[in-house]
């Protein structure tokens, strides 16, 4: 998996997660840890909705990587994560492939048979809200945390 020139780099502060990894599904565990980490030693306001986060998250996550960048281990995927104290997170992801029409996707029903598909229905299931920007290649998540 890793080649000299493969990338994996972890910024934390208090409320804030930047991670940039070269594009390989097997980072997405790292990310996963590094999330839920940083999450239980300093928002444990945020530990009950740890399931719903990660879900989204590698959701989005292998989205980018393979849909996105076609699994290509040149380009990056670079990943925020954001904590407004005791009100949300906000989780924005980044491929640097040629983007999708999403409006469409979001539109489309969910194949019954098939077992992709899926993404933009579960995180409009489990997050507050999402978009995207126009050209398709950056995701933006939003999940309400207080009550």
């Amino acid at each position: 998996m890793e080649k000299e020139t493969d990338i994996f780099e972890e910024i934390e502060s208090n409320d804030t997660l930047h991670i940039r990894f070269s594009s390989y599904l097997e980072y997405i565990d790292e990310v996963c840890r590094a999330v839920t980490r940083m999450i239980e030693s300093k928002q444990p306001q945020v530990v009950p909705h740890l399931f719903s986060i990660n879900l989204v998250l590698r959701e989005g996550l292998t989205n980018a990587v393979r849909h996105g960048n076609k699994n290509d281990s040149d380009k990056v995927v670079d990943f925020y994560l954001n904590i407004d104290k005791e009100k949300s997170i906000f989780l924005t992801i980044t491929d640097q492939g040629k983007g999708f029409d999403w409006k469409t996707q979001q539109r489309a029903e969910l194949p019954e048979d098939e077992d992709h598909g899926r993404g933009i229905h579960i995180m409009g299931t489990y997050f507050t809200r999402y978009s995207y920007n126009p050209k398709g290649n950056i995701l933006y998540l939003e999940k309400e945390i207080s009550a």
